[in-house]
């Protein structure tokens, strides 16, 4: 398990390489061009993933062939796989963002059903078999990335095709809004990747293994989290190209308190079933990454707010403010992990993760307001505040499963008592769903009489 978790950390380096920082760029200025620069524009963009999927792949096989990594040197039997999953990711997330461009988020969420059932079919095939291995289940990856890139690209045919007849044009401009996006990407391999580098490199398989499951149980939320992403950043630069300000940071301060909310109360349900939840999904070998699972869950919260927060400056045109925070926080990071893991281990890198991503968000918010965008965190803190000794009391009532399960209702009533935005959101959304109901049983009782 350790290999594949290895390969698929490997897989998501050579994508971000690739990237150039292009994919944010075009979602920003896709929507700015006539119907012909939007065909050239887009023409222009397969042609640069092209070119740097080609360079990137060539790269890998040199630094392969000189055998100086040691994680790639262990991955070594499935490079074929690793590349074709490589080239599937690369391609299939341009046309995810050309989706999001032009705000066709029910093909977006085809695409991404589409990938998700076909890959849990074919794994539960896979448990028919014996001796699976890594390259079997990596074979299934680059299906379900096939089978998606070619729903996508049917239903938007047409795009595609005034594409393939349109001319090069819109490069420069794109490359350069992106490339400093592109280098807080690299950066943020120090905020956010190095763990998994460091855990692979110093600990091997093994370490892997347990830190990949950790990360993969709060991968779901995570994944939830990106479908937002990609409704929250078009709508936040549509608010900015209409000089709606207000209303930009409005959707900014309710996103983080919802999204925030919704996190905080995963992790306090997770932290009273984690021993149940790993028995379910893997084996009771595995029962001692339930504390770093609950750590991860808190990188995705913090992770959650510090994106909302750069996603709200990009918009706003601060597009060098991501820059920033990563070029601070890598560093901070890739010294804290590397300390951690040789005292702590697995835990102590994704500690490292925790502390990494706290700094960000401090950073973020202080630049923000810098800029004359200063965001709500009071609902912030207070739901953190309320996670944090609702997950006290759980570990205290430990031997107490039942008794337990009252944390988080009595979590949920706090945050309602103390959040009079979350509290009147939801109030307003029950009454909206009890008129619809009480609408439809009076129209089927008038059609009944």
């Amino acid at each position: 398990m350790g290999l594949y978790f290895i390969a698929l950390m490997v897989t998501f380096l050579l994508k971000l390489l690739s990237d150039l920082g292009v994919d944010l760029a075009f979602v920003k200025q896709y929507p700015e061009e006539t119907d012909q620069g939007k065909s050239n524009l887009l023409r222009t963009v397969f042609f640069i993933r092209l070119l740097s999927c080609t360079v990137v792949t060539l790269l890998y096989k040199t630094v392969e062939a000189s055998g100086a990594i040691s994680f790639i040197n262990l991955i070594s039997d499935f490079t074929f796989l690793t590349l074709a999953l490589f080239w599937m990711h690369s391609f299939r997330e341009l046309l995810l963002r050309l989706l999001q461009a032009t705000q066709q988020f029910n093909i977006y969420a085809g695409t991404q059903v589409l990938a998700a059932t076909l890959k849990a079919l074919l794994v539960l095939g896979l448990l028919l078999l014996s001796n699976v291995g890594v390259k079997h289940v990596l074979v299934i990856e680059t299906i379900a990335f096939l089978a998606s890139i070619l729903f996508a690209a049917y239903r938007i045919k047409d795009t595609l095709l005034a594409a393939l007849n349109a001319k090069l044009g819109g490069g420069k401009a794109i490359i350069q809004f992106g490339y400093p996006l592109y280098l807080n990407a690299l950066l943020n391999l120090g905020n956010e990747r190095v763990s998994q580098y460091i855990v692979a490199g110093f600990g091997g398989p093994l370490s892997m293994a347990f830190f990949g499951i950790a990360e993969r149980l709060a991968d779901a939320g995570s994944r939830l989290f990106e479908s937002f992403v990609n409704v929250y950043y078009p709508t936040q630069t549509r608010y900015f190209a209409e000089k709606n300000t207000d209303q930009a940071k409005q959707f900014a301060n309710r996103s983080m308190m919802w999204i925030a909310f919704i996190i905080t109360s995963g992790i306090v349900s997770f932290t009273i079933l984690r021993e149940p939840v790993i028995l379910i999904f893997f084996t009771e070998k595995y029962l001692s990454v339930t504390n770093a699972a609950a750590m991860f869950f808190g990188v995705l919260l913090l992770r959650s707010m510090q994106t909302l927060m750069g996603y709200f400056g990009v918009a706003a045109g601060e597009k060098f403010l991501p820059v920033k925070v990563s070029l601070v926080s890598s560093v901070v990071n890739v010294a804290l992990c590397y300390l951690l893991f040789k005292i702590y281990g697995y835990q102590g890198a994704i500690a490292a993760l925790v502390l990494t991503q706290l700094l960000m968000n401090v950073l973020y918010f202080v630049w923000l307001r810098k800029s004359g965008y200063e965001l709500h965190i009071k609902p912030i803190v207070i739901l953190c505040t309320l996670c944090v000794a609702a997950i006290t009391v759980v570990y205290l009532l430990t031997e107490h499963l039942a008794l337990s399960t009252l944390v988080l209702p009595a979590f949920i009533l706090a945050c309602m008592a103390l959040l009079p935005g979350l509290r009147n959101d939801t109030t307003k959304a029950l009454t909206k769903v009890c008129t619809t109901i009480t609408s439809r049983m009076q129209a089927k009782n008038i059609r009944n009489a």
